[in-house]
């Protein structure tokens, strides 16, 4: 399987994969905040992006869709 050069962006389909295994896998803590905290750490890790402080909020943490939208402005 050919690999992607490390400056491109994951496929689409990868991106998915890594945000279904992330969220099967997650305990909410019941605290939106840390659970917006703990999901950001996971987004720049598993995908190289850095998010500003104000997208570490709740509103654009809050579910996999919510993810899957910022992650998409990043990856582009």
């Amino acid at each position: 399987m050919p690999s992607r050069p490390s400056d491109a962006p994951p496929a689409p389909d990868r991106v998915d994969a890594v945000l279904d295994e992330f969220y099967a896998l997650r305990t909410p803590s019941g605290d939106p905040v840390l659970d917006a905290i703990a999901t950001a750490i996971f987004v720049e890790d598993a995908f190289g992006v850095t998010l500003s402080d104000a997208e570490i909020d709740p509103a654009h943490l809050a579910g996999r869709d919510a993810v899957r939208h910022l992650l998409t402005r990043h990856l582009a």
